[in-house]
């Protein structure tokens, strides 16, 4: 389910939205939003990001807007089954199965959203970087564990996009 760094060489050097997702109120779940955040202040271009408060289907109008072809959707997210969880992963919206749940409060399954977006010609490529949620009570602060991840991401992010070649 994971990608490896080629492939996400070429999400972050193509023209992959980074669709930012998760809510503040709920501990890891603002993952995805903090992540994002991060990477604005680091450098990443923030034309090419996309904050999603409390779930996807809360900005289809700006994807719409924005046509939006490809995405990687960041979101926090719980993975079930496995005797090892990881701190994150990459895969296919499609490849998602039920090990897998996005955490946040979307009022509309987020494959339906992905389903209606594509029946309008968007997002048509679409990925998910999942961050392993590992608690999810009320409150706005993010766990050690999770924060650790969103430090590592960024790094590695903000290094993937320094090695693109720009025209």
């Amino acid at each position: 389910m994971v990608l490896g760094e080629l492939s996400l060489k070429e999400l972050i050097c193509g023209d992959h939205y980074l669709v930012c997702v998760g809510t503040e109120l709920r501990s890891d779940d603002a993952a995805g939003l903090r992540l994002c955040e991060l990477l604005v202040s680091r450098g990443f271009p923030e034309d090419r990001v996309i904050k999603c408060e409390f779930g996807l289907e809360n900005c289809m109008s700006f994807i719409e807007e924005s046509s939006v072809k490809n995405a990687l959707i960041v979101d926090a997210a719980l993975v079930r089954g496995q005797e090892e969880t990881p701190d994150y992963f990459i895969a296919s919206i499609d490849s998602i199965n039920d090990a897998v749940a996005l955490v946040t409060t979307h009022s509309m399954p987020i494959k339906l959203v992905v389903e209606l977006l594509r029946s309008e010609g968007l997002f048509k490529d679409v990925w998910v970087l999942g961050i392993v949620a590992r608690n999810l009570d009320l409150g706005e602060e993010i766990s050690p564990e999770v924060q650790e991840t969103i430090n590592y991401l960024a790094d590695l992010i903000i290094k993937t996009l320094s090695t693109c070649i720009t025209k």
